[in-house]
Protein backbone atom coordinates (compact mmCIF):
# COMPACT_ATOMS: atom_id res chain seq x y z
CA UNK A 1 0.00 0.00 0.00
CA UNK A 2 1.65 3.57 -0.83
CA UNK A 3 -1.12 5.85 0.84
CA UNK A 4 -4.85 6.32 1.95
CA UNK A 5 -7.08 9.16 0.90
CA UNK A 6 -9.57 11.08 2.95
CA UNK A 7 -12.06 9.31 1.78
CA UNK A 8 -10.97 5.79 2.21
CA UNK A 9 -9.50 4.72 -1.21
CA UNK A 10 -6.22 3.03 -1.39
CA UNK A 11 -3.56 3.50 -3.98
CA UNK A 12 -2.19 0.09 -3.84
CA UNK A 13 0.98 0.02 -6.10
CA UNK A 14 2.25 1.54 -8.96
CA UNK A 15 3.50 -0.40 -11.95
CA UNK A 16 6.10 1.03 -13.96
CA UNK A 17 5.85 -0.68 -17.20
CA UNK A 18 5.76 -0.23 -20.83
CA UNK A 19 2.82 0.78 -22.69
CA UNK A 20 2.28 -2.40 -24.97
CA UNK A 21 2.63 -4.40 -21.76
CA UNK A 22 -0.57 -2.94 -19.85
CA UNK A 23 -3.19 -6.15 -20.47
CA UNK A 24 -0.40 -8.15 -19.60
CA UNK A 25 -0.69 -6.83 -15.92
CA UNK A 26 -4.65 -6.61 -15.14
CA UNK A 27 -5.37 -9.63 -14.47
CA UNK A 28 -7.07 -9.60 -10.96
CA UNK A 29 -9.49 -6.01 -12.24
CA UNK A 30 -10.49 -4.57 -14.83
CA UNK A 31 -8.58 -1.01 -16.41
CA UNK A 32 -11.20 1.25 -15.76
CA UNK A 33 -9.83 4.68 -16.38
CA UNK A 34 -6.77 7.23 -17.13
CA UNK A 35 -5.14 10.56 -15.50
CA UNK A 36 -3.01 13.01 -16.85
CA UNK A 37 0.28 14.75 -15.10
CA UNK A 38 0.57 17.70 -16.67
CA UNK A 39 3.31 20.64 -16.47
CA UNK A 40 3.46 23.75 -17.84
CA UNK A 41 6.35 26.21 -17.01
CA UNK A 42 7.14 23.76 -13.72
CA UNK A 43 4.00 23.87 -12.05
CA UNK A 44 1.15 21.00 -12.66
CA UNK A 45 -2.39 20.81 -13.54
CA UNK A 46 -5.16 20.49 -11.68
CA UNK A 47 -8.67 20.48 -11.94
CA UNK A 48 -11.58 21.17 -9.24
CA UNK A 49 -13.82 18.68 -9.32
CA UNK A 50 -17.35 20.49 -9.17
CA UNK A 51 -19.00 17.58 -7.66
CA UNK A 52 -16.64 15.97 -5.89
CA UNK A 53 -15.15 19.72 -4.28
CA UNK A 54 -11.82 19.48 -4.34
CA UNK A 55 -8.74 19.50 -6.56
CA UNK A 56 -7.07 16.57 -8.47
CA UNK A 57 -5.56 15.56 -12.03
CA UNK A 58 -7.20 15.86 -15.23
CA UNK A 59 -8.56 12.05 -16.33
CA UNK A 60 -11.59 10.13 -16.28
CA UNK A 61 -13.21 6.64 -17.44
CA UNK A 62 -12.65 5.07 -20.84
CA UNK A 63 -14.74 4.43 -23.11
CA UNK A 64 -15.89 1.61 -24.56
CA UNK A 65 -13.94 1.07 -27.72
CA UNK A 66 -11.29 3.88 -26.65
CA UNK A 67 -7.41 3.03 -25.72
CA UNK A 68 -6.33 4.20 -22.95
CA UNK A 69 -4.34 6.87 -24.43
CA UNK A 70 -7.22 8.03 -26.48
CA UNK A 71 -8.75 8.36 -23.13
CA UNK A 72 -6.15 10.40 -21.37
CA UNK A 73 -5.92 12.45 -24.74
CA UNK A 74 -9.81 12.95 -24.39
CA UNK A 75 -10.29 13.94 -21.30
CA UNK A 76 -7.25 16.07 -20.68
CA UNK A 77 -9.17 18.33 -23.41
CA UNK A 78 -12.85 18.43 -22.06
CA UNK A 79 -11.85 19.00 -18.36
CA UNK A 80 -9.06 21.56 -19.27
CA UNK A 81 -9.13 22.30 -22.66
CA UNK A 82 -5.36 22.05 -22.58
CA UNK A 83 -3.11 19.40 -24.98
CA UNK A 84 -0.11 17.66 -24.87
CA UNK A 85 1.32 16.60 -27.97
CA UNK A 86 3.32 13.75 -26.84
CA UNK A 87 2.17 12.59 -23.68
CA UNK A 88 4.33 9.94 -22.04
CA UNK A 89 3.01 6.13 -20.34
CA UNK A 90 4.39 6.41 -16.97
CA UNK A 91 2.72 3.20 -15.63
CA UNK A 92 -0.29 1.52 -13.76
CA UNK A 93 -2.13 2.35 -10.88
CA UNK A 94 -3.58 -0.08 -8.78
CA UNK A 95 -6.31 1.19 -6.63
CA UNK A 96 -8.93 -0.47 -4.01
CA UNK A 97 -12.02 1.87 -3.75
CA UNK A 98 -14.73 2.54 -1.53
CA UNK A 99 -17.62 1.90 -0.79
CA UNK A 100 -16.94 -1.42 -1.81
CA UNK A 101 -13.56 -2.49 -1.50
CA UNK A 102 -13.37 -3.04 -5.40
CA UNK A 103 -10.03 -3.20 -6.84
CA UNK A 104 -9.14 -1.14 -10.06
CA UNK A 105 -6.21 -0.22 -12.66
CA UNK A 106 -5.63 3.11 -13.94
CA UNK A 107 -3.36 4.36 -16.69
CA UNK A 108 -1.13 7.50 -15.65
CA UNK A 109 0.38 9.60 -18.76
CA UNK A 110 2.83 12.98 -18.51
CA UNK A 111 3.64 15.66 -20.61
CA UNK A 112 4.44 19.39 -21.12
CA UNK A 113 1.82 21.28 -22.20
CA UNK A 114 3.31 23.90 -25.00
CA UNK A 115 0.59 26.95 -25.25
CA UNK A 116 -1.96 27.34 -22.67
CA UNK A 117 -4.96 27.79 -24.18
CA UNK A 118 -8.85 29.28 -22.42
CA UNK A 119 -10.41 27.54 -20.01
CA UNK A 120 -13.94 27.21 -19.72
CA UNK A 121 -16.05 25.90 -16.98
CA UNK A 122 -17.47 22.43 -18.03
CA UNK A 123 -19.78 19.70 -15.93
CA UNK A 124 -16.83 18.19 -14.36
CA UNK A 125 -14.00 20.86 -13.90
CA UNK A 126 -15.09 24.31 -12.64
CA UNK A 127 -11.63 25.82 -12.59
CA UNK A 128 -8.06 24.62 -13.44
CA UNK A 129 -4.54 25.91 -12.06
CA UNK A 130 -1.32 25.67 -12.15
CA UNK A 131 0.46 24.86 -9.31
CA UNK A 132 4.12 24.79 -7.94
CA UNK A 133 4.31 22.34 -5.05
CA UNK A 134 5.41 25.19 -3.13
CA UNK A 135 2.82 27.33 -2.60
CA UNK A 136 0.07 26.94 0.30
CA UNK A 137 -2.63 24.46 -1.31
CA UNK A 138 -5.91 23.03 0.28
CA UNK A 139 -8.13 20.51 -0.63
CA UNK A 140 -6.67 18.68 -3.43
CA UNK A 141 -7.07 14.71 -2.84
CA UNK A 142 -4.14 13.01 -1.44
CA UNK A 143 -3.73 9.90 -4.17
CA UNK A 144 -3.15 12.88 -7.26
CA UNK A 145 -1.02 14.72 -4.83
CA UNK A 146 1.07 11.54 -4.38
CA UNK A 147 1.00 11.16 -8.31
CA UNK A 148 2.66 14.45 -9.23
CA UNK A 149 6.01 12.28 -8.28
CA UNK A 150 5.33 9.96 -11.44
CA UNK A 151 5.96 13.20 -13.56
Amino acid sequence: MILTNKNGHVFLDFFAIQEKDIYHYIHDAPLTHSLVVAKYNAKYLLIFNKWKQYWELPGGMIDEGESPRECAERELYEETNQSIEHLQFKGLMKFKLKPDDRLEYGALYSGEIKEITAFQANEEAEEIVFWDKKSKFSNIDEIDAALLEYY
